[in-house]
This record gives structure tokens, sequence and C-alpha cells, in this order.
């Protein structure tokens, strides 16, 4: 079988006709396999991940004539190679996928080679231009496959970073929940945790996430969210509407962003910091949240 090209095509630039993008969207293509929100990846195809979505088709033996996707990240990558190399993927098919809900989702692993994986597609990218960081990782990836676990030079050191602050998480961090709400309660003069270890502490079926960071003063900035998959059109995973912010926002104390630096899945966040303890913002905040169930 001859393997269907891939381009990689900046924002702003149409696809060709008869292009399958992947991942990402792009004008004029004739086909989405995509869990990008807009897109029109039909039905049978649908899944959480663009990189479940491309394992699929690729098992219809529907043909392919070029691939093309817009931006780079480990699901962008490994959906791109699920159509290109269907036959390698699919006998990696667990650990692509896995891989891609770590990067694209923020989800715990569900084995640390799903981490080492993401963790190792960063490193070889580095900090190479989207379209470079295609060419340079594609090629890679059935050796990566194959040595993974033998290449600790690649995800090393953001393994042992992780694992450094999952350990520091189970001592500062403190979770509660406010019925649909969870709270994750960071302690003054620590780092942000990363997002994947609130997704290992989060309890089940919440649907919105309330960061609360602690100043030394004992007030709290706060970051109101979805959970972080909420950004992305998903089958398994709960579709979330957003929620009117300013509903939200007139129901809080104190002054809050409803723009910028609020991310994919942010709904509003403190300007100042705030006296009110995470409970009582929660519950302030669900007074406000018609959405949340």
């Amino acid at each position: 079988m001859t393997r269907a090209p891939f381009a990689f095509v900046p924002f702003g630039q149409d696809a060709a006709e008869g292009d399958v993008c992947c991942d990402g969207l792009v004008d004029g293509a004739t086909l989405h396999l995509s869990h990008w929100p807009g897109n029109d990846t039909p039905a049978e195809w649908k899944r959480d991940t663009s990189v479940e979505i491309a394992l699929a088709y690729g098992r219809s033996g529907e043909p392919v004539a070029r691939v093309i996707n817009n931006h780079f990240d480990t699901d962008g990558v490994l959906a791109v190679f699920g159509l290109l190399e269907p036959e390698v993927a699919e006998a990696h098919a667990d650990l692509l996928i896995a891989a891609a809900e770590v990067g694209d989702f923020g989800d715990w692993p569900r084995s640390p080679r799903a981490f080492w994986l993401d963790a190792a597609i960063a490193r070889i990218a580095g900090d190479r231009t989207d379209a470079t960081a295609y060419a340079h990782v594609l090629p890679r990836l059935p050796t990566l496959f194959a040595e993974l676990d033998a290449r600790e030079d690649l995800w090393g050191d953001a393994w042992r970073a992780i694992l450094t602050a999952d350990a520091r998480a189970d001592r500062d961090l403190r979770v509660a929940q406010v019925g649909p709400v969870a709270i994750f309660h960071e302690v003054p003069g620590a780092p942000e945790l990363p997002t994947l270890l609130l997704s290992k502490r989060a309890p089940a079926g919440v649907t919105r996430w309330l960061r609360a960071f602690e100043e030394r003063d004992g007030s709290f900035h706060y970051r109101y969210e979805l959970p972080p998959h909420a950004w992305a059109d998903t089958v398994t995973r709960p579709t979330l509407r957003k929620p009117s912010r300013n509903a939200i926002a007139a129901k809080v104390e104190g002054t809050w962003a409803l723009k910028g630096e609020l991310g994919m899945v942010g709904l509003l966040r403190t300007r100042e910091p705030l006296r009110s303890a995470p409970e009582d913002v929660a519950k302030r905040l669900l007074s406000g949240d018609a959405t949340a169930t």
C-alpha cells in the first residue's frame, strides 16, 4: 500500500481538494478526523482524542489522499502517524491513546509509559517550529515506540519532576468538593501544580474546578475552570456547555477577569486576592452558574 503524504498547513491557509484534516481544523479539507470544536468529523469516527479517531479510520481501510494538520502536539503527531502508518500505530494503540490523553487533557497517565511517550515527543520536538517538529518527530516514532523504556534520556527528567511534584501534592494540596465543584487549595510559596496531578485527585463526577492559591497573608487568588477535557468535542467524556461568565461574576465579591490568560477551559479569575474561604467562593460561583450540574 502506498503511504499517503503529510503536509503542514499553517493557520490561515486553506487545504487542497482531497485533503484529510487530522486533529486541527483547516478550511477546505475534504474530511475532518478531529476532536476540535466545530469539526465535521462523521459520527462513525468520533472519539475523545484525535488519535482514537485516526486509529478507527485506519481500521476501516478507507483511502487517504493527503494528511494535513495546522499545529504540533502529542495528539496531533500521533493522529497523523496513525493515518500514515496505520498498522504500526494499531500495534501500539493503547499507548498512543493514553499519551494523547496526557498531552491534550492533562490526564494522570494510565501507565508511566504514556507519560514517557508524551515527554519524549516534546523533548524530540524541542523548540522547533511546528512544521519542522513534524519533519523531525514523525520518522522517529516507530523506533521510539519500540525503544521507549530504554530512552530515559528523553523522558527521565520530566518523569522525575512529576514524581517529585506528585509527592508534594500529597503533602501540600488540599482537595474538597462543593456540589459539582472540585476545590484545589494550594498552599503559599509553592509552585503551581501541573494539571495532571489535579486530575489524579479530582473527585469523580465534578464538572467545575476551583483553583485556590493561598497567599502568605491568608488571602486567595482564584481560578474557576471547566475540567481540562472540556475544550474538546468528546464522546465518552461529558460534553460541558460554557456558562455565562457575566452571570457568575455578578454573584461573587471582588474583581474578576472574564477574558485574557484564562486558557482553553478557564471561565474567570480574580484580579486581586480575596479573603473569602474557598468553600464560600465555590458556593457563590455556583449561585450564578446555571449550567453547573
